[in-house]
């Protein structure tokens, strides 16, 4: 009947094996998501124009939502909690992975191999440089080339490559 439910229960496994390679979720006629083979990819799809794929579980009794990702916003994805990566995975950024933010277990390093890159504060609060554990901070130019410190675009300071300031 059209107002029950419908229950499988069974002492084995539950396979679909659909020759057409999508299972198709419907509620009330309206195609709203689907489980697809694509050249052997695992594609979940939300069909539904501008709505989201949602994850949710349980923490400690609570229900949660662990992800979403905005299929009105491009599929950006919102987490409800931390991304955390092991040692040694980049998070890569750019169409080429121009940049990159690196942790090795011992240092972090975010490299940036086109362009200039650029730390800003769009408030107006200050940018601090703080080592908390009392070692030094270190300005390195690596390729030998000046220091500048500038202040309203103009240069203020200046380092050169034998260490003379200016």
């Amino acid at each position: 009947s059209d107002s029950g439910n419908f229950t499988i229960d069974v002492g084995g496994n539950i396979e679909l094996d659909a020759d057409g390679g999508q299972v198709i979720f419907m509620d009330g006629g309206t195609n709203i998501g689907r489980l697809e083979n694509s050249s052997s990819d695992f594609v979940i799809k939300s069909m539904v124009n501008d709505k989201d794929i949602i994850f949710k579980g349980e923490d400690g009794g609570s229900s949660i939502t662990a992800l979403t990702l905005d299929m009105s916003e491009g599929g950006n994805a919102t987490f409800a909690g931390n991304i955390i990566l092991g040692d040694t995975p980049q998070i890569r950024l750019g169409t080429g992975n121009d940049a990159q933010i690196d942790h090795t277990g011992s240092h972090l390093f975010i490299d940036n191999s086109v362009g200039n890159s650029y730390l800003r504060n769009t408030s107006t609060g200050s940018i601090i440089i703080r080592n908390s554990t009392g070692g030094d901070i270190q300005f390195d130019n690596e390729f030998a080339g000046n220091i500048l410190f500038n202040t309203s675009n103009i240069t203020r300071l200046t380092i050169d490559s034998s260490g003379d300031a200016t």
